[in-house]
């Protein structure tokens, strides 16, 4: 009963590492890094040798459209974990770019891997994240199969209407940092369509939508 009862905490993936592993060869598999806003964590055809979990910002991640444009596909800001497991055979062509000033947690990609299958708590865990995942993502799909392009915007604002907190401790407000062709990128529709759109909604209800840097000035 307490096993299962573990498995429903919250887990702190490197604090539970710390727990299992000796001390000296902590820094060998756990480390954390920095990355500015606009830095790329990785992109083709680098291969890290490590996996990645988001402590504080937000990440972008994305792929790369037939002439080469980038496209972002989710947003990372809720601790998740992301990174290449090699199991693609060489078709992993993602980036991800850090949308604010983040703090990242890495894990030694053999480590990581051996973890999640051999580690019940944290097997757990990863199934737990990764279902989570593909869930935000066929919702999303769905959205965009079955909603109109003014429905999809509103459903993509709800979903990202949210804080989080970057490297800095700042505190950063989601639907704020996306430009208009990164909203159409995460609901299907184009930098033009999603352009008129907002402006149809300011005119409409007197408040801009996504860019709430500009409140101040309606609430005047």
């Amino acid at each position: 009963m307490e096993l299962v009862m573990l498995f429903y905490r919250p887990m702190n993936l490197r604090k539970h590492i710390q727990d299992v592993i000796r001390p000296e060869n902590i820094d060998a598999i756990v480390s954390e890094r920095f990355y500015k806003k606009g830095e790329y964590i990785y992109m083709p055809p680098a291969k890290p040798n490590e996996m990645f979990q988001l402590e504080l910002g937000v990440i972008m991640i994305g792929s790369y459209s037939p002439v080469g444009e980038e496209v972002c596909y989710d947003i990372l800001y809720q601790k998740e974990i992301f990174g290449n497991m090699r199991y693609l055979n060489g078709q992993f062509s993602e980036f991800a770019k850090a949308a604010t000033d983040c703090k990242l947690i890495t894990y030694e990609l053999q480590f990581y891997k051996w973890m999640i299958v051999h580690e019940p708590i944290a097997s757990e865990w990863f199934n737990k994240m990764a279902v989570s995942r593909w869930c935000r993502m066929e919702n999303r799909l769905f959205k965009v199969c079955t909603l109109t392009p003014a429905q999809r915007l509103l459903e993509l604002y709800n979903e990202l209407k949210l804080e989080a907190t970057d490297a800095q401790h700042k505190k950063v407000d989601l639907p704020s940092i996306l430009s208009d062709t990164e909203i159409g990128q995460l609901c299907g529709l184009s930098r033009q369509t999603v352009s008129k759109l907002l402006k149809s909604y300011q005119r409409v209800h007197k408040i801009p939508l996504f860019k709430k840097k500009k409140l101040k000035q309606y609430l005047k």
